[in-house]
């Protein structure tokens, strides 16, 4: 559950605005590498255009296929009438079908090059396969990990009782990476370089149903199956070893916005739906949700927002007083909303503005539903704010978390 509250004061108009990044190529070639990854097979005709292949030829008669040497030719065999070959490079009057082997261009051979749009499906694979061989991996070694990311801005606590280790550049290529046994056991990622099993961030749900099929129902934790929430805005599969979960932007043509892997073995640390409740926790949840926050606005265009203490001690106030009486709702049950709780800290400010949610297992979960809700989504991505501080509190016996997210402009 979640709900929003805003309030603007001194004339200030709320104005909610989504900067959409304007990638370096242009938006047809955006449109034409989000369903390409490193695995997929782009056809020419009825054969695999391959990655490195510029062009094919026909043989129309019967000719020499030679090493060559210098200038001299050494035959190696003869091609015959009507087979094709591909061919991955050339030289002044003759090509290449790899290996050092050539034939002569003449009117014995037929030769064609890919259409632009083959070439351009060609340069999306080329550059899916340079990203995934630089993603990480389940059980890559925390070391090669921090060969790609550098060191991690911040170390905190998450729901499996293991470390989330969070690298960004100025919040660019998000990542929080988990370890076991100094191997990656489970990550989350906005970053569009990532790749697992050719689903990357902009891919279509079309996409990972191709690559993924259906998503799981539920996950057994000894004698219960707790159901999952599939939807239009996250899905999570199973994939032999481990879980992935699917994130989607619902204001955004519902494509991919972020993608959770865990293994087994990390999961399997969580024995209920959520972790067990500690202070080492709730802190950790509101600095993973400042991280995300800032993520998801520089990904749009924005600045990064700064953290304010005081907000926090207001958004961790009404968190608990939501858990411990059991209501949701930005007015208090002594009819105090945001703006009166916010000036009990001393907070004064042009303009201000509330989110809050109840039931997410973890603050990536909570952040997600937050950005498909548009209300929600206005306040992170308000151009307006300049600080913010995170609340949470676990609801006693249930350990359901509670989170309020206070934004303001001084």
């Amino acid at each position: 559950m979640m709900r929003v509250y805003k309030q603007i004061f001194l004339g200030i108009t709320l104005v909610s605005i989504l900067f959409l990044l304007t990638p370096v190529t242009s938006a047809h070639a955006e449109e034409l590498c989000s369903s390409i990854g490193p695995e997929t097979v782009i056809k020419w005709d009825s054969s695999d255009l391959k990655v490195a292949q510029i062009g094919r030829l026909t043989i129309l008669k019967n000719t020499p296929l030679y090493k060559l040497t210098g200038e001299t030719k050494e035959t190696s065999r003869v091609l015959k009438k009507g087979e094709t070959y591909r061919i991955y490079a050339f030289k002044p009057g003759k090509l290449s079908v790899g290996g050092g082997l050539f034939v002569d261009r003449d009117d014995r051979i037929n030769y064609e090059t890919p259409s632009k749009v083959k070439l351009g499906q060609q340069t999306c694979k080329k550059q899916a396969i340079e990203s995934s061989q630089a993603s990480i991996q389940l059980d890559e070694l925390k070391g090669s990990v921090e060969a790609k990311l550098g060191k991690e801005k911040r170390t905190s606590l998450n729901e499996y009782n293991l470390n989330w280790y969070t690298y960004y550049q100025q919040y660019h290529h998000f990542y929080m990476v988990s370890y076991l046994d100094n191997k990656v056991a489970g990550m989350f990622t906005m970053d569009d370089r990532y790749y697992v099993k050719n689903i990357h961030v902009g891919s279509t749900s079309t996409d990972v149903k191709n690559a993924l099929g259906n998503p799981i129902k539920g996950i057994v934790k000894g004698n219960t199956n707790y159901l999952l929430n599939n939807s239009n805005g996250v899905q999570t599969f199973d994939q032999a070893g481990f879980y992935i979960t699917i994130f989607y932007d619902l204001h955004n043509q519902g494509k991919v916005t972020g993608i959770q892997i865990l293994s087994k073995s990390m999961e399997n640390r969580k024995a209920a739906r959520f972790g067990i409740p500690s202070s080492t926790l709730k802190q950790a949840f509101e600095m993973q949700m400042f991280d995300l926050i800032n993520a998801a606005r520089v990904t749009n265009g924005l600045l990064a927002l700064g953290w304010d203490e005081r907000e926090r001690t207001a958004a961790r106030k009404h968190s608990l007083d939501m858990a411990v009486n059991h209501f949701f709702d930005h007015v208090n049950l002594k009819g105090e909303d945001p703006f009166v709780r916010m000036k009990a800290e001393g907070i004064y400010y042009r303009t201000a503005g509330e989110n809050i949610a109840m039931g997410y297992s973890s603050s990536i979960f909570a952040h997600e539903a937050f950005m498909n809700s548009l209300g929600h989504r206005e306040n992170i991505l308000n151009s307006d704010y300049t600080f913010v501080g995170v609340g949470e509190q676990f609801q006693a016996n249930t350990n359901v978390p509670y989170f309020t997210q206070d934004f303001f402009t001084p």
